[in-house]
């Protein structure tokens, strides 16, 4: 709960704003409305330089702007196209402090115009002062920190972007991943790096990319602040280097374009250029731009990801462009790979998924990322629905299966031999998958009153066959005495060892096996309960 105040503190402060022009800095101060109107009803009318009521107000000392207008956006592109044509007299700040804060003005412009042809209607250029770095364990932070030291040396800067900063907010466990934006150049950082304190890293120049090795188990992601271009739908991009504005506008939704500057002189400022921090309170998952789903569509897939297993929501204009996404381009380029890596990330989660079906049903059709014809019909809803219930109570039970593999099978049942062996899975998967011997399995099993029997049939099953019997064949009945067999499984143990059998006068061979199934077909029929028992049974038929 800590953190969910943090969030809904920064929302209620003040948000600061630079643009240079003609060589000197407009230090915008965006209120919440409240605090706006306050403001407007405090300052003497007098004082007014202009006035555009619940919008912004332009006084003798400051520039205020109410950041909660649903058409922030609009004034704020009016507000500088005025300033432009020399229609606004603004109060200028000529303070050094703020002039690596600012954007010139032309580019803020241009680039506010381009983001609200992407509807971003409360796009700006915020920044919040926050102890956000104070949330992150001491290592981590002291790490970061001494990073970006030493990249300040360099007279470059390093941010925290996505992951962490997203989870601090929302009070979300931290992983050890740290995904972090240089603002220079990435090859001469790791050089630096490498050569003052010996360093290792990869070093990806295509993608301007590179992976820090440390001593304290940290996935350490660094990129240098980029474009993308992408020559077809769901290739891997061309990179261009590019400045921060631009770099998180290429990312796929709004509430992971949050940024804390790492830098010595501004650090744990917050950045938030799109209106990220509401889409974080509200869990509102929003696209960044309108052909973010042709450049990857597998930010599709992630958005559904994080509804399902983060408890977001994504908008109705990002489910629209994702179904028309899906409908109008070709993804056959797409790398199948590329695709399984990112639904693992769902599939393979220990929780219930149920409601990645009423996406699949009702809402987005991602599936066919992986098969074109796929279709999601009622009777294979009611089978995934089955499906975690069965997953569900695997793990109430600690019954170890593989979600990834049962979930796969549930959707694409009656795929061919010749698809199943394309697609990136591991041979057992495969066999699994392709032999379906769960469909040989009677139901008549049941039905045995040995329970020594009973469990010779099913034990040559794996537990995600048998699991895949129960939801094809969901009965009440079945599904007890299947997951009754496999705590069978985990507790059974035989008090003697194939030692004991040769100690008793046994030769070494395939006998011995078939000594200890027999002494655990009696511990299964309650006839023996310890050691000693075992071995007189053992004494008796040998």
């Amino acid at each position: 709960m800590k953190n969910n105040n943090l969030l809904k503190k920064l929302l209620n402060s003040v948000a600061e704003e630079y643009y240079t022009y003609n060589d000197q800095i407009i230090k915008v101060n965006n209120l919440k409305e409240v605090e706006f109107k306050k403001a407007a009803a405090h300052i003497d009318q007098v004082d007014y330089r202009y006035y555009k009521e619940d919008q912004y107000l332009i006084d003798q000392d400051n520039v205020y702007f109410n950041k909660e207008s649903v058409n922030l956006l609009k004034y704020k592109i009016q507000f500088l196209g005025k300033i432009k044509s020399g229609e606004h007299d603004i109060p200028y700040h000529n303070s050094e402090k703020y002039k690596n804060l600012s954007i010139d003005l032309d580019k803020g412009l241009d680039l506010l115009k381009k983001y609200r042809q992407n509807n971003h209607e409360q796009a700006s250029f915020l920044h919040y002062k926050s102890n956000l770095l104070a949330e992150l364990p001491q290592e981590r932070r002291e790490l970061l920190l001494f990073l970006a030291a030493e990249a300040a040396e360099l007279e470059y800067n390093l941010y925290l972007v996505g992951g962490q900063v997203r989870d601090i907010l929302i009070d979300l466990p931290l992983n050890k991943d740290l995904d972090i934006l240089l603002d220079g150049d990435l090859k001469d950082f790791f050089k630096h790096l490498a050569q003052k304190y010996g360093y290792e890293y990869d070093y990806n120049s295509v993608f301007s990319t590179g992976f820090l090795h440390n001593e304290y188990g940290y996935s350490i992601d660094i990129a240098s602040c980029r474009e993308e271009k992408y020559h077809f739908p769901g290739s891997l991009p061309l990179v261009e280097k590019a400045d921060l504005f631009s770099d998180l506008f290429r990312r796929d939704f709004t509430v992971n374009t949050l940024v804390i500057d790492l830098h010595p002189d501004r650090k744990g400022i917050l950045y938030d250029f799109f209106g990220g921090l509401y889409d974080l309170d509200n869990r509102i998952l929003k696209v960044l731009h309108n052909y973010s789903f042709r450049d990857d569509p597998l930010r599709i897939l992630r958005g559904i990801r994080f509804q399902t297993l983060k408890d977001f929501r994504l908008s109705a204009e990002t489910v629209e462009l994702s179904r028309r996404s899906l409908k109008n381009y070709d993804y056959h380029k797409l790398a199948i790979e590329r695709v399984f890596t990112e639904l693992s990330y769902l599939f393979k989660a220990q929780k219930d998924i149920s409601q990645f079906s009423s996406i699949l049903l009702n809402q987005i059709p991602v599936l066919k990322l992986i098969k074109d014809n796929f279709k999601f019909d009622a009777d294979r809803d009611a089978d995934f629905l089955k499906g975690e219930k069965i997953l569900t109570l695997s793990r109430e039970k600690g019954i170890d299966v593989n979600h990834f593999l049962v979930r796969l099978i549930i959707l694409f049942y009656n795929s061919k031999e010749s698809v199943i062996q394309s697609w990136p899975l591991s041979i057992p998967e495969k066999k699994t998958f392709i032999r379906k011997n769960w469909e040989s399995i009677s139901t008549s099993v049941f039905d045995t009153k040995d329970p020594a029997l009973r469990y010779r049939e099913l034990e040559s099953y794996q537990p995600e066959e048998l699991l895949l019997f129960t939801i094809i064949n969901f009965k009440q009945d079945y599904v007890e005495e299947i997951f009754k067999h496999l705590r069978l499984r985990k507790e059974i143990e035989i008090p003697v060892s194939g030692h004991d059998l040769l100690e008793l006068g046994l030769e070494q061979g395939p006998k011995i096996k078939e000594y200890l199934l027999e002494v655990r077909d009696q511990i299964l029929r309650e006839n023996i309960s310890n050691r000693q028992q075992a071995l007189e049974y053992l004494r008796n038929i040998i």
